[in-house]
């Protein structure tokens, strides 16, 4: 692995001018206020296409985002696997599309098919039920930031020391992300 790739990349997805579609976004500038080694944090913002260019090299990937959920209060901070059926019901990165109406859903998978996608893809996201453009965030959104984004360091470190567990040269635990991705 390159040693100046971090190997946890963080994203984010969403519009910061659509009420709290910010999420994503929020959580972001609060894990800039603390570093973290071997982690590089990403605002997609709006182009979910800008992610196939960072995936080189990562054991882990974090993907922050905001949720359309039916059976779920709004507010809520949901953390699973990216292929975990509780994330598939998830309406995730579809309001985060580019100009030819992919989502990072669909990057994701195509990151997947093309051999890009690292070993561990995980979700945070927060369940939202409004997210219009000139919308202010709501003050669910802006209470759940701070937990967030302890949820995102958790989880780095976490992902971070079972890579060192494993020894040098290891890659992060493998999850039901590793199905697809081509030998060699």
């Amino acid at each position: 692995m390159n040693s100046k790739i971090a190997p946890i990349l963080v994203v984010a997805c969403g519009n910061v001018m659509a009420g709290d579609d910010a999420f994503g976004a929020q959580v972001l500038r609060a894990l800039e206020r603390q570093p973290m080694s071997g982690v590089e944090l990403l605002d997609l913002s709006t182009d979910p296409s800008v992610l196939l260019n960072h995936l080189a090299s990562r054991s882990a990937l974090i993907v922050v985002d905001a949720a359309r959920v039916d059976d779920l209060p709004t507010g809520t901070l949901i953390e699973c696997d990216w292929d975990s059926p509780k994330r598939t019901r998830l309406a995730v990165g579809q309001s985060c599309g580019s100009t030819h109406g992919l989502g990072l859903a669909d990057h994701i998978e195509m990151a997947r098919r093309l051999g890009m996608l690292p070993p561990v893809v995980k979700l945070i996201a927060l369940s939202v039920t409004e997210a219009e453009v000139g919308q202010a965030p709501s003050r669910k959104l802006l209470r759940q930031i701070r937990a967030a984004a302890r949820r995102v360091r958790n989880l780095a470190a976490s992902l971070a020391a079972s890579k060192a567990d494993a020894g040098p040269g290891a890659t992060a635990p493998e999850s039901s992300n590793a199905r697809g991705r081509s030998a060699g």
